[in-house]
């Protein structure tokens, strides 16, 4: 349970650190009881937050995290959601922990983004027809989770994709 809510002040910690940097090409280092927390300001954000029990990374950039950082393809001509993704990194005791998400739109349609992902990933998990909502989950061979939601939202098609994998 301590280990779950130092998880979560770290996130908010990153959270808030990322979104206050600035730009310019500029590192700045806080010390707090508990360790040191790396702020890179520049394009995107990079927080480095460094413990005895570990290191987590946490990148914010301008441009989408690759398919490969992703797990799952990102449809043809999708248009990356400026901020909406990013990757983490955390090392500790129990090995390493990876997260990678981001939001993508698309004007094509909705029938047409799912056919892709069901050609790509297989029948989904959950399918929703009346709100135009489906879901995928997907395990990889390195063990991590992927996910892929599609969702039509009044005529813009939006699709999520997330991984986690690894030791907490």
């Amino acid at each position: 349970m301590k280990k779950a809510l130092i998880l979560l002040m770290l996130l908010g910690l990153v959270v808030s650190l990322v979104a206050i940097a600035g730009c310019g090409d500029k590192k700045t280092t806080i010390k707090t009881p508990e360790g040191e927390v790396t702020v890179e300001e520049g394009g995107g954000g990079e927080v480095t937050y460094e413990t005895d029990e570990g290191d987590v990374t946490y990148n914010v950039n301008d441009e989408a995290p690759s398919e490969d950082e992703l797990g799952a393809p990102i449809y043809p001509d999708a248009e990356y959601v400026p901020g909406s993704g990013g990757t983490s990194t955390a090392t500790g005791p129990e090995g390493d922990f990876i997260a990678a998400g981001a939001e993508f739109t698309t004007s094509d349609s909705y029938d047409d983004v799912l056919s892709f992902y069901k050609d790509e990933l297989g029948e989904p998990m959950i399918e929703d027809s009346a709100m135009k909502e489906t879901s995928w989950m997907i395990e990889k061979s390195d063990g991590s989770i992927v996910t892929v939601t599609v969702t039509d939202e009044g005529g813009e098609v939006r699709i999520y994709i997330g991984r986690m994998g690894g030791s907490l």
